[in-house]
């Protein structure tokens, strides 16, 4: 899409690269992107493309229009890459144009937007885990899978300002406060939708206690 080399940014890194993706921070990385390092934009791509692939996919909950406001929040990283400011955390600023593109996206397909647009460890990981699930088994693999589909379909069906909050916690791994700035909301009331949001989900886990 308007000539941006995705190939070029899925590439695996090269050790040099792998050594820098852990000295550099986000921020440090878009510092050197605003000053022609493209590489970084690179390393900050890989970093995000699947936290933020999940946060669309799971919002749309439809893969083509995920997979269009994907795209359309990388090219808006680099069209806006010059007002980045460095002080702020690139995660809040990445799930922010997230925020605002699919709410674009709503809007003109004449759906209900998350409140406050009108005016992210994968989720699997952040489960509860007892030493005992380390064993694989058919029947710990097919309870597994049904969980992850029931938690997966439970999200699907949260309002959609819950649904939010909840992905950008669990997939892009912002506090209250940063969830707060990206969906220009308060803090209470990202508060309020998390805890509404993880007392469903742990009503569906229920079941496999």
């Amino acid at each position: 899409m308007e000539g941006l080399p995705w190939r070029w940014l899925n590439e695996a890194l090269g050790d040099k690269e792998q050594a820098a993706a852990v000295a550099l921070s986000d921020e440090a990385c878009m510092q050197r992107y605003r000053q022609g390092d493209d590489q970084t934009f690179r390393l900050l791509y890989q970093r995000y493309r699947e936290k933020l692939h999940r946060y669309v996919l799971r919002l749309s909950t439809r893969e083509s229009e995920a997979e269009e406001v994907f795209q359309e929040v990388w090219i808006a990283v680099i069209r806006s890459r010059d007002s980045y400011d460095s002080s702020a955390s690139f995660a809040t600023w990445l799930f922010s144009i997230a925020h605002r593109r699919a709410a674009d996206r709503w809007r003109a397909l004449s759906r209900h937007a998350p409140d406050g647009l009108n005016a992210t460890d994968d989720l699997d990981n952040a489960l509860p885990l007892s030493a005992n699930d380390a064993i694989a088994t058919p029947e710990r693999e097919w309870q597994s899978q049904s969980l992850g589909n029931a938690l997966l379909d439970a999200i699907g069906k949260l309002p959609l300002p819950q649904r939010e909050a909840f992905l950008m916690k669990a997939e892009g791994e912002l506090s209250l406060d940063e969830i707060a700035l990206a969906t220009g909301t308060h803090r209470e009331t990202v508060k309020s939708r998390l805890r509404y949001a993880q007392k469903r989900l742990r009503e569906v886990m229920m079941p496999w206690r």
